[in-house]
């Protein structure tokens, strides 16, 4: 358990620092015990992402995030050849800081975060995986391995905060540049620019 002093200091910093946070999980979290087969995670035609929100957590320092993560036939999509390159996010990570967060508008884990990214190959008839990680609201992005459809897959987010860099699936690592402790799970987002053109699902296990 975390404990914090009572000063007025701490008491805004964590106001200003988790204000983010709190507004989604107050838009509607489900937690996984009320659901009877907690590992899908579903996203609706049209939607970027879950509605509820699913997979969601607080977290501090997070040195490690992991999931085993299945991919279906679902996520064999078509958006057209402008957004194929696009990346949709699995599991992920975002960190808070009243510091360096702007207040128009933009997710904490854009402008600090890494995240795993997805996207169907027609060509190669798999899942490409990728590194899509935020430094200071600059986004970076790489293509790490790939995956077959129906093929539990174990991965990983390290945060090394003595080296300060990122390493998405085992990929090269990320420098980053902030000191924020404060953090959350970021989970399943269809798009890039996109919606998603029917039902995805993904199953998700011990995130």
């Amino acid at each position: 358990m975390l404990c914090f002093g009572s000063s007025t200091r701490i008491l805004s910093f964590l106001g200003k620092a988790l204000l983010p946070v709190l507004v989604l999980f107050m838009s509607g979290c489900v937690p996984d015990f009320l659901l009877s087969d907690s590992d899908w995670v579903v996203i609706e035609a049209g939607e970027h992402e879950p509605s509820p929100a699913r997979k969601f957590g607080l977290l501090i320092s997070p040195s490690e995030i992991s999931a085993t993560v299945t991919f279906d036939s679902s996520c064999i999509y078509d958006v057209g050849a402008v957004d194929a390159d696009d990346w949709n996010k699995v599991i992920g990570v975002g960190f808070v800081g009243a510091k360096d967060q702007p207040l128009d508008g933009v997710a904490p884990h854009q402008v600090d975060g890494a995240r795993v990214g997805w996207r169907w190959n027609a060509q190669r008839q798999r899942i490409d995986l990728g590194a899509y990680i935020y430094v200071e609201g600059q986004r970076i992005d790489f293509k790490v391995a790939e995956v077959a459809i129906n093929t539990p897959t174990k991965m990983v987010i390290k945060i090394d905060y003595d080296r300060k860099v990122y390493q998405v699936l085992g990929g090269k690592t990320v420098p980053f540049t902030h000191n924020k402790s404060f953090a959350y799970n970021t989970g399943l987002y269809f798009g890039g620019t996109s919606v998603a053109p029917h039902r995805i699902r993904v199953k998700i296990q011990d995130y």
